[in-house]
This record gives C-alpha cells, structure tokens and sequence, in this order.
C-alpha cells in the first residue's frame, strides 16, 4: 500500500485490518505526538485520517495540522457514522466500497485549513475592516488605552503594541520596560495585552530553572511576558531565552531514565518568540541586554500628579465601557491570517545615514526595521504592494517609529541622556557646588522632590554608564557621590524623516538619469483644496503626498508647493 489510515481509537484499526485497510489507530483524540509517532508513517505517500463527528474528532485532526505530516494527510469524513466500526455496522456486506468511496472523497489538509483560515479572514475583516482602514491605528489605540484608565506611558504602550506585532516576523522585537516599583510598568503592560487575544502571548510572573525547556505551551509566533525579570534571574534559564530569542527556537539536550538505562533526549522548542519583561533594575543579564530594546517609565512628578488626577475624577470608569476590546482581537485575527513580508524602499537610505558610532547599532538596526515593518503590517489594509505582493512601508511608517525609538537608541549607544538622567547628574553637580565633597541618596531625593527608590535607580543607571561615580565602597552603607564623566552632547543617531526622503529622492533621480528614463511631468492636484481646510488636515495632506510616494512616481512638487501655499495662507488668517 502506498496510503495508511489512521483513526482515534484501536477497534477502528481492527476493523480496518480485518478487512485488508492499511491503519494505525491511537487509543484518544490527544494521544499523537508528532515528536514520537511521525515516524510511523515514513514510507507512505498519503495519510488518511479518519476524523469523528464530535469534539473529539476535531482535537485528533489539530494534532496532524501541527505535525511535521500534514503535507501528506487527507481528510476522511464519514458522514452520518461515528466512526470506521460504525461504517461497518451500518452495511457490512458493502463495507470495503463504502470505504472507498469515503476514501476517494477525502479532502487534503491544507486545502481545508486554507479554506477554513480564508473564512476566518473574511469574518475578521467584517468585524475590523473601519479599524484596520484607519490612517493611524496607534491614535486610535492610545484613546482607548486612556479610556482604560493609563495615563500617560503612551510610547511605553505603543512600543508594546507594535512588539507583538511584530510577533507575524521571522525575527520579533523585544522589549522590557524598566522603572521603579509602583511606577507603572504593569500597568501599561497588561492593560495594553488586553488589545491582543490569548493565542498573542504567554504571560507569566515567574517560572522556574527548566520551565523554558520542559514546558508543552506552543511558543512559535508568540510572546513570552514575564512580569517582572527577578522571575527569570537563573542563569540558565536566561540562556534559555537568550537562545529563543537569538536561534529562533531553544535545542536543549537532556538525559532521562528508561527501562533501558539512561537515554539521551533532545527537546526542541519551536519559535520565533517575542520577550515582553518588566523590572525595577537599571539593567538585565548583559547577554540579554542588548538583544531588547530598553523602555524606562516615567518617575516625574508631573506623571504622579496627572495619575492621581485621573483616579479622583473617575475617569477610568466613567469611560472604560467605551472601548470594544473584541473588534481589536479581530483585528489581530485578521493580521495573523494576512500579509506579512514587506519591503522597505528606503531602508538602504536609513543605513547610510546613521553614523556607526557603537557595535550595538547592529542588533538596533534590525530592531528599527523590525519596528517599521510591524508599523506597516499593522496598516497594511492603506499600503500598496509591490511586484511580488509584498507590502510597501511608506515614510509615515519610519516617521511613527523613529519617533517612539529615536532616544532609546541613542541612550543605547551612549549617544545622548535621557531627560531624567541627566536631571540627576546636574543635581549631584549643584549639589557639590554648595561646598559638598560628597552627596547622598537622600539628598539628591530632596534636592529633586522624588522619592528614594525612584532616586536610587536614577543614580545606579548614571553609575553604569560612568556619569556618576560611588566613592563609598562597603556595601549597605550611604552612598557618596560625586561626578564621573561628563554627559555626552546629543549625537542624532536616527535621520530625519526628510533627510531620508531626500537622500531616497536622490538615489532614486540618479537610476533613472543613469537609465536615460525621462520623469514624466507632475500630475494636478488629486484632490480639491477646500476653503474649510485647516492646517492640520492641510498638514496631513502633504504628510500623505510624502507617505504615498514611491520610485518611478510623478515629482511631488507642484503638489507640495499648492499646500504649502494655503498653509501661509490659512496661517496668515
């Protein structure tokens, strides 16, 4: 035989084998494991499962359209019969034909899963399509965050939303949030999770040495979330995720007891996974460190004053009802089953315009296209597609996350300091001024009006990276500091969105010039200008002629020059 059946139960492989039908049969709907049993069907060119009319049906077809074998499975239904034996009871003179005829009527797998994922679309696109056809989805998202009680961490948030995203890549971004206790990095976190379906991310608050590798919960385009990173201080176990993040899957060898003696056993964790982690320390393992891209929440006391504004007013229940979580869970679903690849024009741009100052920038570089092509994924129902149907990332999308990221990867590479950190240091240095050899925690703490374990991270951040020096050595006794070395002058690390759209520009008039292509003449304006027009939506027009614009096009400057002249205009009025 060229083809094996296969069937939950082992009375329906009796049945088959009595009557000369090739069948393996597994005693319940959860027992194959593609890991011990696939290879039970080596040497056979089809697989034909049997599937019952019944939940459990169901369960044994899903372990196959997860197996290394589904390219190879056909499905068998029997119509009105439970299972095999009951085809058999029904009509047993005429068992093998009917048999046959099932057989012939099988459907393949992927065939059944393509159409049932197209259905799944269509469903998601009915429930979503307004949200997913939003010019700014983010906008949208961050006044539901608000009417869900967050307020401010709206960067925290978005990077969040765009990291699982971005969990659709071969390579998912990661992310952790960092800050002092109570400064809400789980809140910002969790409430932002509440936008994603479960089947998004895997969250935790802790788990042990092995879990990582021992654990049977599917982490392939998915986010592992750790709240808080004290739950994930072994050193193996950071290894582990260092390897699911790195690899793209964790390969770890183990020895077991059988009844042979000890065997080796190797446990392979399919990826990629995404890392979403919080945590009141300066910094994680070193190794890790920079494999994420680093989020510190905010400890002002403006942030504090604005968060107890918004709990005496009640505005967090007042609004929260507002906010339909479902048609955001549909628009991931829609996501999950659409386009993924994308391609980013002028990405080659970006490349050549960053000044190479740190090793680092490699890994960031990656995070950054990463980012962009989240940003365009997640917009993908507005942006075209090129030859090969890939979505084009327009320059809104490099807009939207330079500006979210432009800091952090600056402070990354030592390049600049963030607002709060040299907030810090420029305290120490007043401070000193005032005839001080040394300064302490608690000092610092009154001279900004923050509290101390706000304070304390500040300074041991500022240690780290050498702005702030400890000359108290023995441990648990007050600090003494005084300052180390001088903070940077900001270095822009990320280029403009213009400078990029120039330096596209060029390149791109170059390869036509050198192709002896003539540019044909600019195009009129697509669309009237209105007398009602305010700068913002004129703004938003001219943002929309950049963010449209790709190679071969039309010039855009009779175009730009028509807005930017009723911008004066409406300026001057």
């Amino acid at each position: 035989h060229r083809y094996i059946a296969t069937a939950e139960g082992e009375s329906d492989s009796h049945t088959g084998l009595a009557h000369d039908i090739p069948i393996l049969g597994f005693p319940g709907a959860d027992t194959f494991n593609d890991e011990r049993d696939a290879g039970l069907f080596d040497g056979f060119d089809e697989v034909y499962v049997i599937v019952e009319p019944d939940a459990g049906g169901e369960t044994f077809l899903q372990s196959f359209a997860k197996s290394s074998v589904r390219d190879r499975v056909l499905v068998v239904r029997l119509g009105d019969h439970k299972d095999l034996s009951g085809l058999y009871l029904s009509d047993p003179e005429h068992f093998v034909e009917n048999w046959q005829r099932f057989k012939d009527s099988a459907v393949r797998l992927t065939d059944e899963l393509a159409a049932v994922a197209d259905e799944e679309k269509r469903q998601a696109w009915g429930r979503c399509s307004e949200l997913a056809t939003t010019p700014d989805i983010l906008t949208r998202f961050t006044e539901d965050l608000r009417r869900l009680g967050v307020v401010g961490e709206m960067r925290t948030a978005m990077l969040v939303f765009l990291a699982l995203v971005s969990r659709f890549l071969p390579r998912p971004v990661s992310v952790a949030i960092k800050g002092p206790s109570s400064a809400g990095k789980s809140v910002s976190s969790e409430t932002t999770l509440r936008f994603f379906p479960e089947s998004a991310y895997y969250a935790l608050s802790a788990m042990s040495e092995r879990a990582l590798a021992y654990s049977t919960e599917p982490l392939s385009h998915r986010f592992l979330v750790i709240f808080e990173a004290a739950g994930m201080a072994g050193e193996f176990q950071t290894y582990l995720i260092r390897s699911l993040l790195s690899e793209g899957c964790v390969r770890y060898e183990t020895v077991e007891r059988s009844p042979e003696g000890l065997k080796a056993r190797l446990i392979e964790r399919p990826g990629p996974t995404g890392l979403l982690v919080t945590t009141t320390a300066p910094s994680l393992h070193a190794e890790n460190e920079t494999r994420l891209l680093s989020v510190t929440v905010s400890d002002s006391t403006e942030q504090t004053k604005s968060i107890l504004a918004a709990l005496a007013e009640d505005r967090i229940d007042a609004s929260a009802d507002e906010v339909d979580l479902e048609t955001w869970h549909a628009l991931q679903r829609y996501l999950e089953l659409a386009d993924h690849e994308v391609v980013i024009p002028y990405l080659p741009d970006i490349a050549k315009l960053i000044p190479p100052v740190a090793v680092r920038l490699r890994r960031d570089f990656t995070q950054l296209k990463h980012l962009i092509c989240a940003h365009a994924i997640l917009h993908q129902a507005t942006r075209e597609r090129d030859q090969h149907g890939r979505i084009v990332a327009t320059f809104d999308d490099y807009r939207v996350i330079r500006d979210l990221v432009k800091d952090i990867v600056a402070e990354s590479v030592g390049a600049t300091v963030s607002p709060a950190i040299r907030q810090t240091v420029d305290a120490v240095q007043s401070l000193l001024s005032d005839n001080r050899e040394v300064v302490s925690l608690a000092e610092i703490a009154k001279h900004l009006k923050l509290d101390r374990s706000a304070v304390s991270r500040r300074v041991a951040v500022a240690i780290d990276r050498g702005y702030l020096r400890n000359l108290e050595t023995h441990k648990g006794k007050p600090s003494r500091l005084v300052v180390g070395d001088p903070l940077p002058d900001s270095l822009v690390i990320l280029p403009g969105p213009a400078t990029v759209q120039d330096a596209f520009s060029n390149r791109c008039t170059v390869a036509v010039l050198q192709q002896g292509i003539t540019t044909p003449s600019p195009p009129p304006v697509t669309s009237t200008l209105s007398e009602d027009d305010d700068i913002d939506s004129l703004r938003d027009r001219l943002s929309g002629l950049y963010s449209s614009w790709k190679p071969g096009s039309p010039s855009l400057s009779g175009q730009q020059q028509q807005i930017l002249d009723r911008i004066a205009e409406v300026s001057r009025r």
